[in-house]
């Protein structure tokens, strides 16, 4: 019996092990989800600058911005009711 219990902690100190490192694969992932999207948005910013006239080009940034905020909350939204 103790031998099982001595095989049960060393399988369970494997799963946090793990459990952390994929966490960590996450956080860098995410990190690197972030810098893209930021980088996605100021070119997509000067692209709009490059195609459009100075006349349109707030109104064009603003939708894209607009956009930008539904698709955020949406999926805000699908995390949260995940969660709950």
């Amino acid at each position: 019996m103790e031998n099982r219990t001595d095989e049960q902690k060393e399988e369970a100190k494997f799963m946090d092990i793990t459990r952390y490192f994929r966490f960590g694969v996450f956080i860098i992932l995410m990190l690197l989800l972030l810098v893209a999207t930021f980088q996605f948005y100021f070119f997509a910013m000067a692209t709009i600058s490059t195609l459009f006239s100075d006349k349109y080009q707030s109104l064009v940034q603003a939708g894209f911005a607009a956009c930008v905020i539904v698709v955020v909350i949406y999926f805000l939204r699908t995390v949260i009711l995940k969660e709950k």
